[in-house]
């Protein structure tokens, strides 16, 4: 069977199983995220109109708790409510006149600042009403007396708890209309003596609930007594009848006991909106069905070229070649794909012609690395070579020059010339790349005293080397040079500083050796710079050519990062005219 062919089937098998399992799949989803969303919605607005009716609530507690415990003048209505507190004491019209003045002043304040509030009364024992009323000019009818009416001795009976008189007209308020009220017995709080009833007279919009409804026409809230009777709803908004098939309802008391928030939520008017989402996902499945099957067939065809293409470029048959001229063309680029029309492809299909490229070009860059790192290797090796050349030749002289110099008491040459034989036979040291630190100091130590000599004793060298870290093994020649740098470009030929020092220390499994100088420094374009030539890769020129610049920094990280891999090598720290600090990083691999 041919490759269209088996596209052709497969995308047809994986097209329209898929589209029959998705469109159901997302009709379910889609309706019970709906549902969902709208559930938490109306939650989210149950629970806001609660707090709303709370809020309400509390500002009227807050109004009822100032006559009892109001801060600054509170002695003072205390005092003023007492003297009314008793039918039997007497009081003049200046009294009252004085009362009503200290009251007015902090009604005033109550009732501007929440706009629902018509007016706030005080009904004493003693007859008189104390108060003031803001909304329509209300006023309490004169020589009311509240005493036998119902809902002053339910007021009485919660004894100090909150009663709600639902929505009515209270015939004892001029130019009254239809409010709810709310009444306190207030007592006095050290003597628990009846002082009188607080009466807060609010409008409807006390318990209004359509600035937190934002589904008014699905979402039925309403607030109710414990007589049933109702002091909000908003049922003349709803659009549709509620039914025990698409209503949820659930209920919650709020801080005023007997006062209930009830909630129902019809879903009807969602379903008939489902119906026609229903209808549009079958449509756009069989829509979906139709263009997968034109889609299948122009895969089939447009993918099989290239991936035939590709396939007889890999196997390179000679008789899908060219001929003549271009087919000798052909044959010695081979190994690349070279149709731009299938290169520049962002799809797979290019993906894989440029991948396939790439991989061919890792393949070469590969071995043209290998290549070149062997040589690298094999230079490196000559370099050994040639350092070993008459060297003990040169030792057995400076052997001879040591002894000449201790029979003729010149202990300077004696010194310069041991220090300088032990630094020959230790750099020509072939037995292993490898040495402890100890060794590798006592290298700096003979360098150190020819320099010393050399220089007068003009500069220290202090080394800082734990005793468990002398057994450690490091690569051979890494220190010396760096101290030698140091004391030519740090210390200046000991112009600049005084000191060179070596300090060692083990860290989460390295080996971190500091060269230290208090020197001329460098600035930030210097370190720069040689940061930078630690970064670059070290390549091969020509087999046995020779640089001024093979011996230095970069030599000592290239040689690090060459044997123990990236990662390790030198950092270097420094400022100008303060110091410098060069510190190398080594794996620690074992104790001899």
């Amino acid at each position: 069977m041919k490759l269209k062919t088996k596209f052709l089937i497969i995308f047809l098998f994986i097209s329209n199983l898929p589209i029959l399992i998705i469109t159901s799949y997302t009709y379910k989803q889609y309706t019970a995220l709906i549902h969902a969303q709208t559930k938490q919605v109306s939650e989210n607005i149950f629970n806001n109109a609660k707090d709303f009716a709370n809020n309400s609530i509390a500002n009227i507690n807050h109004i009822a708790e100032i006559f009892s415990f109001y801060s600054g003048s509170n002695d003072a209505i205390i005092e003023d409510l007492k003297k009314y507190a008793n039918p039997n004491h007497s009081y003049s019209t200046y009294d009252v006149f004085q009362s009503n003045n200290n009251i007015k002043f902090i009604c005033q304040n109550l009732i501007y600042s929440s706009s629902y509030v018509n007016g706030i009364f005080v009904f004493t024992p003693s007859g008189e009403v104390l108060g003031y009323g803001y909304g329509d000019n209300i006023d309490i009818r004169y020589e009311y007396r509240p005493f036998n009416d119902n809902w002053y001795q339910e007021t009485l009976a919660l004894e100090g708890k909150t009663y709600v008189n639902g929505i009515n007209t209270k015939d004892f308020i001029l130019h009254g209309k239809p409010s709810i009220s709310f009444s306190r017995a207030l007592y006095d709080v050290y003597s628990h003596e009846f002082l009188g009833v607080l009466f807060i007279d609010c409008s409807p919009d006390v318990f209004d609930l359509s600035s937190v409804n934002t589904l008014p026409n699905l979402m039925l809230l309403s607030i109710q007594d414990e007589k049933s009777n109702l002091l909000y709803t908003n049922v003349f908004d709803l659009e549709d009848r509620f039914t025990n098939e698409t209503t949820t309802r659930q209920s919650v008391p709020l801080n005023i006991e007997g006062l209930n928030l009830n909630c129902a939520v019809n879903y009807s008017h969602l379903y008939k909106q489902f119906n026609y989402t229903r209808t549009l996902i079958i449509l756009i499945g069989v829509i979906c069905a139709m263009a997968f099957l034109i889609i299948s067939i122009l895969l089939s065809d447009s993918l099989t070229k290239p991936i035939t293409y590709l396939s007889n470029m890999m196997s390179n048959r000679p008789g899908h070649n060219l001929k003549g001229e271009r087919a000798t063309l052909l044959l010695t680029k081979s190994a690349f794909a070279r149709q731009e029309k299938y290169l520049t492809r962002t799809d797979e299909i290019g993906v894989l012609y440029n991948e396939y490229n790439r991989m061919i070009e890792q393949l070469n860059t590969f071995i043209k690395s290998e290549y070149q790192n062997k040589l690298i290797t094999l230079d490196s090796q000559m370099k050994s070579l040639e350092a070993q050349i008459n060297s003990h030749f040169l030792y057995n002289t400076l052997e001879s020059i040591n002894s000449i110099a201790e029979i003729e008491e010149v202990e300077s040459i004696a010194t310069m010339s041991l220090a300088l034989g032990n630094m020959f036979r230790y750099s020509i040291k072939t037995q292993s790349e490898l040495v402890t630190i100890e060794e590798e100091l006592n290298h700096v130590r003979d360098y150190i005293a020819i320099q010393k000599i050399r220089f007068d004793n003009k500069f220290a060298m202090v080394i800082d080397m734990p005793q468990e870290m002398t057994n450690l093994k490091i690569l051979k020649l890494i220190m010396q040079p760096i101290v030698e740098n140091a004391l030519y470009h740090g210390l200046n030929y000991c112009n600049t500083g005084s000191y060179i020092k070596i300090h060692g220390y083990v860290k989460d499994s390295n080996i971190f050796l500091e060269i230290c100088d208090d020197g001329a420094g460098m600035d930030k374009e210097q370190i720069l710079t040689l940061e930078k030539s630690f970064q670059e890769t070290a390549h091969f020129t020509e087999l046995g050519h020779r640089n001024k610049h093979s011996i230095g920094l970069k030599n000592i990280h290239t040689r690090i990062a060459l044997y123990y891999g990236q990662g390790y090598g030198l950092s270097v720290q420094s400022s100008l005219q303060e110091g410098t600090i060069i510190t190398i990083k080594l794996p620690l691999l074992f104790q001899a």
